[in-house]
């Protein structure tokens, strides 16, 4: 048996943020993970966005991590933002460059965040807001359990036309009642954990 594929979720940085502009110079890619910007901007100036984000104290509004391959190369980032502390609630963006995408590390990130969201943050619910035509989007929140909740006609507007916004969530003790049919669903052939943390941080 061959060895597993190996990824890990690790603190963005600032030296990440060459990585990121590269995928946020691609029109097709924005249009499909980011809702607040229109038009690709430049590195420095998207430097300039995400060095206060990172800078931030406590309590966060929001947590980014870069997806790590073995060899150091950045997969993609995620995190868990707009952190609603007195609610309860934040969303879970995840974005995976085109070179990794349908290779599994899109849903092991995902349901690493709901842990961290639910048992470390103690927050209630996670919410998912994405473009009705993104099929990878939708395939991921069914199957880390999250459900639909309601559609925004028309919300968001890219390549021309106008698409519905879909909007999924998950609660935490639905969550954790979902993790181990997830767990048990999940091939061994790729693996991404938290940092160097122990299995329990691991999918």
């Amino acid at each position: 048996m061959s060895e597993p594929r190996r990824f890990r979720l690790r603190p963005l940085r600032l030296d990440d943020i060459d990585a990121v502009a590269g995928w946020y110079e691609s029109v097709d890619d924005l249009a499909l993970f980011h809702r607040r910007l229109s038009v690709p901007i430049g590195a420095d100036a998207l430097r300039e966005q995400w060095r206060e984000l990172l800078a931030a104290g406590e309590p966060r509004e929001s947590y980014w991590f870069g997806i790590e391959a073995e060899d150091g190369a950045l997969a993609g980032f995620a995190g868990i933002e707009d952190i609603a502390w007195a609610h309860g609630d934040a969303l879970t963006p995840l974005f995976v460059a085109s070179g990794w995408r349908r290779s599994g590390i899109g849903i092991r990130t995902r349901a690493l965040l709901l842990d961290l969201a639910f048992d470390q943050l103690r927050l209630a619910r996670i919410t998912s807001i994405h473009r009705a035509d993104n099929a990878g989007s939708v395939r991921l929140n069914a199957a880390c359990g999250l459900r639909e909740e309601g559609r925004l006609r028309e919300a968001w507007f890219a390549g021309g036309a106008r698409v519905d916004l879909l909007v999924h969530g998950i609660l935490a003790d639905e969550w954790r009642r979902h993790r181990p049919t997830l767990r048990d669903s999940l091939s061994p052939d790729t693996v991404v954990t938290l940092g160097a943390s122990g299995p329990e941080w691991a999918y």
